[in-house]
């Protein structure tokens, strides 16, 4: 640190206070801050999908147009349906496989990312008066920047920048 205790405060470049915390506990602190600092200043997406669960949705879907199809073959007299059943039902499952396997890369990419993250967002600094982000350092990026700014940068550093949401995605690092 250049300019304050080693967890303490820092003077922020943009306003010149001392009203900063590290970005980790702006994403922690609830009290008097916006909720979505959460989710602005993540360093990493939050993945709470379950492959276990989206496969398993899966498969009961597919059951029910197996299902569905062969009920309205029966009923209608229309055996065609049977095969237009199964075939959905085929389909369902391999969707649910691609996005259990889409999940399941995201999820790898993050973990692989993640010392990546951690080793960017340890010296950041949460500026409340200016809501931004900076660096005591001045590295990466002298002065302050938006929360989008800062996750835009993080993600991308860590390889998931992909995955970033259209707002953080159309912001420019400085």
């Amino acid at each position: 640190m250049t300019n304050g205790e080693a967890n303490g405060p820092v003077t922020c470049p943009g306003c010149q206070t001392r009203e900063n915390v590290s970005v980790a506990e702006a994403r922690t602190d609830k009290r008097g801050r916006r909720e979505d600092l959460t989710t602005r200043l993540a360093s990493a997406p939050n993945h709470t999908g379950d492959g276990c669960i989206h496969f398993c949705e899966g498969i009961v879907l597919a059951f029910v147009a197996g299902a569905a199809g062969k009920y309205f073959a029966d009923e209608r007299h229309l055996p065609w349906l049977t095969a237009v059943g199964a075939v959905v039902a085929v389909l369902i499952v391999v969707a649910t496989i691609a996005i259990v396997r889409g999940e399941t890369r995201d999820a790898r990419r993050v973990r692989a990312g993640a010392s990546r993250a951690d080793a960017l967002t340890a010296e950041a600094r949460y500026c409340s008066t200016c809501q931004g982000v900076f660096y005591p350092s001045g590295h990466p990026w002298p002065g302050i920047v938006t929360p989008e700014h800062f996750r835009h940068h993080v993600w991308t550093a860590a390889g998931y920048g992909d995955q970033l949401d259209p707002k953080a995605k159309a912001t420019e690092l400085p």
